[in-house]
């Protein structure tokens, strides 16, 4: 798991035109960001790695190689090489030719079956004639109505392919499917947990668990239901509206969003109507900048600590 980016709030010095590159602020129009603040130049608006380049010559290929663009607007990188798009293709670090290979878990295969050559694991096969089923190549015996059930083949039109893997009748002709290893007509039922429930609500049925809730009065928090009006699902946590209408989440607490703000976790007060997130912190963006990837030196002690949590409008 990468680490987590490190947030700072910064002066808004330049207006409009203000960005930042790792917490140092710079003018937009003068500067770019590329592994640090660099001057800007004419049309070099692309950054690889260290070096900035011109976007509209060049390419940043993997392993920070600029190249420049061989096949104008249909240039491509295929690893530090380029290649022309529109006919060729990019298979493992290696440029083919797509008229004549397809590249088949990342290994170039000839097109043995011209236009209709498809992969199958990694051989290839004629997908108008045949299927691919699980790594298997079958043969299609019943057309356009051949499916996969795992590694067989079955007539899509008068049967269906249960989880268990079974090819079973359409006992309830086109609404009929699968629960397990059940059918069930899921026009007038529902399948929760692997078990068929009758759609007691009609067109409002839905599943919570393994029972059936009306969804025009409850929802669902993890596998239990609650009455939308009075309660809401904070963090999998079934929670009372204590402030109606105006109750919002904060993780697993529930606080009143008129008088407080909520920043990846942590409650502030809303001293005032513009104030935004920065991470865990609050600022003013009509002249402070949140800044991301901000380097600790770069980050005053001040604003390393968010403003003071709210308690009284909370509620756990």
């Amino acid at each position: 798991m990468p680490p987590r980016a490190r947030y700072c709030v910064r002066a808004r010095k330049y207006g409009q035109y203000t960005r930042c590159c790792d917490g140092v602020v710079y003018d937009k129009r003068l500067h770019t960001c590329c592994q640090g603040v660099q001057q800007l130049m004419a049309n070099y608006t692309g950054c690889c790695d260290r070096v900035i380049y011109n976007p509209h010559s060049h390419l940043c290929c993997p392993g920070n190689s600029v190249r420049y663009k061989d096949y104008g607007p249909h240039t491509a990188c295929c690893g530090s090489e380029v290649y022309k798009y529109t006919t060729h293709d990019c298979c493992n670090g290696e440029v083919y030719d797509r008229s004549e290979y397809i590249c088949c878990r990342d290994q170039p295969r000839s097109r043995d079956f011209g236009a209709d050559t498809g992969c199958c694991d990694n051989s290839t096969f004629n997908y108008r004639t045949q299927i691919c089923c699980g790594g298997v190549v079958r043969s299609k015996p019943y057309g356009h109505n051949s499916l996969c059930c795992q590694t067989s083949v079955f007539d899509y039109e008068n049967s269906v392919c249960c989880e268990d893997g079974v090819v079973r009748h359409r006992t309830y002709g086109w609404n009929s499917a699968s629960c397990g290893s059940e059918l069930y007509d899921y026009t007038t039922h529902l399948c929760c947990g692997q078990m068929v429930f009758e759609r007691t609500y009609g067109a409002h049925s839905r599943c919570c668990g393994r029972s059936v809730i009306d969804d025009k009065r409850c929802s669902c928090c993890g596998e239990k239901s609650y009455q939308k009006s009075t309660q809401m699902c904070c963090d999998g946590e079934i929670r009372d509206r204590v402030f109606g209408s105006f109750s919002r989440c904060c993780e697993s607490v529930v606080y009143d969003f008129r008088k407080a703000l909520c920043c990846n976790g942590v409650l502030h007060s809303a001293s005032s109507g513009s104030a935004d997130c920065c991470d865990s912190r609050t600022y003013e963006p009509s002249y402070q900048v949140c800044c991301r990837n901000c380097r600790p030196s770069s980050v005053p002690s001040d604003s390393l600590h968010p403003r003071n949590p709210v308690a009284d409008d909370a509620e756990r």
